[in-house]
C-alpha cells in the first residue's frame, strides 16, 4: 500500500494505556471486513467442475460434459425435443402491451450474507442461531450449504394471477399479498417488467430421448418425472416471485421406453407395428433401483435422505407465504428488503439475534424483523 492509499481503519480499545489502537487497514475498494476463507475453498473437491472422465457426475453423463481445463467431453446420453403447446394461443399467452408489468424486485445473489450461504460443517447443514457476523462468516473449518433452491408456491388463493395490471400489494386474499407485483406502477433500473406471460394451466408437451443410461440413472430420471401429486419443478425467470412452477408427468400413449435386449430383437424383427403403450410396470425396476442405492449409499430409508427429503419439501412448497425476508407482514411499498438483513446483524447486549437460512427440509419459516 503507498503513501496517500485511501483505507478503512479497524480499531480497538488499547488495554495498556487507554486511547485506541489500529488493528488492521484495508484499501476502500474493499469495504468489508475480509473473511478468513474464500468461499470457493470451503466447496468439497467432489462438487468442482470434472476434469476427467473418470470424475464425472451422473448430471455430467446424463446431460453431457465439457472440460473447462483443457481437452475432454463427453456426449450427453439424454436429448429434449421440440416444445409444442396444446393449449389454443388465445388461452396460452396473456400480453401486457401496449403497457408492461412491473415486476417486483428479484434479489442478486448476495454472499457476504454468510449466514445463507455457510454451513456448520462440509456436510452442509445450518449454523445455529445467535451467530455475530464475523463468527457466521467463511471459516476453514465450515462448508457451503448446497445449491440454490426455488420452492413451489403452494395455497395461492383462487385469481392470484388474475388482474395482474391491478396493484393489489398491499391488501391480502387469504394471507398470500400479490408478491410479483412491483406497487406504484415503479419501473426502473431496480427491477424488470413484462409484457406478457404463459397462463396458468397452459399445457405442453415434448420428448425425452434417452440412450445407453445405466439403470440407477434411468431410475432417477423417471422418478423425477413422476413425483406424487401436489409436486412441482421449477423453470424459467421469476421463481421467487411465484412464476415457472411445473407439473410434469409422462404420457403413456408417446412413450416407448425398452431395454437393450429387447431394442435389439425390434431391429432384427424389421417389425413396422406401432409401439404399444408406455407400461408404468417397465419403469418401476428402474425406479426401485435407483431408491435402493440411494438408501444403500446414505445407509438411511429413501424418503429419510436428506437430499431426497430437501427436493420433495421443495416440489410440495410451504403452507406459509414464500418471499424474501422483510421487517413487516405488508410488503414495503418502496421494498426496503435490506432492514431485515440489518435487524437480524444488529448487536444488542453483546447478543445477536444472527438468524440463518434453515435447512429446507425442515424449515419454517423466517420472522419478521421491524
Amino acid at each position: 500500500m503507498r503513501d496517500g492509499s485511501l483505507c478503512y481503519a479497524e480499531v480497538e480499545e488499547d488495554p495498556a494505556g487507554g486511547g485506541l489502537r489500529v488493528c488492521a487497514l484495508y484499501p476502500v475498494m474493499i469495504s468489508r471486513k475480509l473473511h478468513e476463507a474464500a468461499p470457493f475453498a470451503l466447496l468439497p473437491s467432489n462438487l468442482l467442475p470434472a476434469t476427467t472422465l473418470g470424475q464425472l457426475s451422473p448430471a455430467d453423463r446424463v446431460f453431457g460434459w465439457v472440460n473447462q481445463d483443457g481437452n475432454g467431453a463427453y456426449r450427453g446420453n439424454l436429448r429434449v425435443g421440440p416444445v409444442r403447446c396444446l393449449t389454443p394461443r388465445s388461452d396460452a399467452l396473456r400480453s401486457f402491451e401496449p403497457g408492461a408489468l412491473p415486476l417486483a424486485i428479484l434479489g442478486e445473489p448476495k454472499p457476504q450474507q454468510a449466514r445463507f450461504y455457510v454451513a456448520q460443517t462440509e456436510k452442509g447443514e445450518a449454523q445455529r442461531d445467535g451467530l455475530t457476523k464475523l463468527d457466521a462468516g467463511y471459516q476453514e473449518t465450515k462448508g457451503l450449504r448446497g445449491r440454490k433452491v426455488y420452492p413451489h408456491h403452494k395455497g395461492l388463493p383462487a385469481g392470484y394471477w388474475d388482474l395482474p395490471a391491478e396493484d393489489r400489494t398491499q391488501t391480502a386474499a387469504a394471507d398470500r399479498f400479490q408478491e410479483y407485483r412491483r406497487p406504484n406502477e415503479q419501473c426502473d433500473d431496480q427491477n424488470r417488467s413484462i409484457t406478457g406471460w404463459v397462463e396458468p394451466s397452459t399445457v405442453f408437451t415434448f420428448d425425452l430421448h434417452v440412450t445407453n443410461l445405466s439403470a440407477v440413472e434411468l431410475g432417477a430420471l423417471l422418478w423425477l418425472l413422476s413425483l406424487p401429486d401436489g409436486h412441482y419443478h421449477r423453470l424459467g425467470g421469476g421463481k421467487p416471485l411465484g412464476f415457472g412452477s411445473v407439473r410434469l408427468e409422462i404420457d403413456p400413449a408417446g412413450t416407448d421406453l425398452r431395454a437393450g435386449a429387447a431394442w435389439k430383437a425390434w431391429y432384427s424383427s424389421l417389425d413396422t407395428t406401432p409401439t404399444p403403450p408406455y407400461d408404468t410396470a417397465v419403469a418401476e425396476p428402474f425406479v426401485t433401483k435407483f431408491q435402493d442405492e440411494v438408501a444403500r449409499v446414505y445407509r438411511s430409508p429413501f424418503e429419510q435422505v436428506s437430499f431426497i427429503k430437501a427436493v420433495l419439501r421443495a416440489a410440495r412448497g410451504f403452507d406459509k407465504p414464500i418471499h424474501y425476508p422483510r421487517a413487516t407482514r405488508v410488503p414495503h411499498p418502496e421494498g426496503r428488503a435490506y432492514e431485515w438483513f440489518v435487524a437480524n446483524d444488529r448487536v444488542q447486549d453483546r447478543r445477536c439475534l444472527g438468524l440463518p437460512l434453515d435447512d429446507l427440509a425442515t424449515d419454517e419459516g423466517l420472522p419478521y424483523l421491524p
